[in-house]
């Protein structure tokens, strides 16, 4: 499993006092651009693809309907995405599928989707059918965060993400039951077939997130001999 790390700045200045030496044992990172006002995120997206120039990075725009901090129409959501696609090319690009589907087909020319899907109140009853749609679509990763309320939350998402991972093995998957009952989804990935785990520096991007540290001294035990 791949290690990611969010960066969150809420200004240019604390997107400039960025110490990207602290992230160095992260594999990939993802840049959390709603925690800005929208119309300072091109105005920051230099000062983070320079500061992370040669490592892999994901752009993100998570809205408060799936946990964010920005609200956006999906007339805005897809410029902001074209704009720093276009400009930036950063290496993935999150789109939350299911609250922007009126627009995906804006979408089709960009190979490096994550199709994404977060519900922080629940593990839904119908998530067989949320992976499939998503999975269906090939996106270059299909990405689910749900919360988990109970053990068999845990276990359901984590065996439904082996089965589709079984029956699509050139699709990457990153499934995380979130909440404290759900960490054990966060170590577990090379069970189930999930490519990436989100850890924390400073401030969790999501509930029950694990720090970088510890994530990466439980990658260390689980790949010894």
């Amino acid at each position: 499993m791949k290690l990611i790390v969010s960066v969150m700045p809420r200004s240019i200045e604390e997107a400039q006092a960025i110490d990207v030496m602290r992230y160095h044992d992260a594999d990939i990172i993802e840049w959390r651009a709603d925690f800005l006002p929208k119309e300072a995120i091109l105005q920051v997206a230099p000062a983070i693809f320079e500061k992370f120039a040669g490592r892999e990075l994901v752009f993100t725009l998570r809205t408060r309907a799936e946990g964010g901090q920005i609200e956006l129409s999906s007339e805005e959501y897809v410029q902001m995405i074209k704009e720093v696609a276009q400009l930036y090319q950063p290496d993935y690009i999150d789109f939350e599928y299911f609250s922007y589907k009126d627009v995906f087909d804006q979408m089709l020319d960009f190979p490096n989707l994550v199709l994404s899907y977060h519900n922080f109140q629940e593990t839904p009853e119908n998530l067989m059918e949320i992976l499939s749609e998503l999975t269906s679509l090939n996106p270059k990763v299909v990405k689910i965060a749900v919360m988990a309320n109970t053990e068999q939350d845990v276990l359901d998402l984590m065996n439904f993400t082996r089965g589709f991972k079984t029956l699509n093995p050139e699709q990457e998957y990153v499934t995380i039951s979130m909440g404290k009952v759900g960490k054990v989804s966060r170590i577990t990935s090379d069970v189930t077939g999930s490519s990436w785990s989100f850890a924390s520096l400073d401030e969790a991007s999501a509930p029950g997130q694990i720090s970088l540290s510890s994530m990466k001294k439980i990658r260390e035990l689980l790949n010894e001999d």
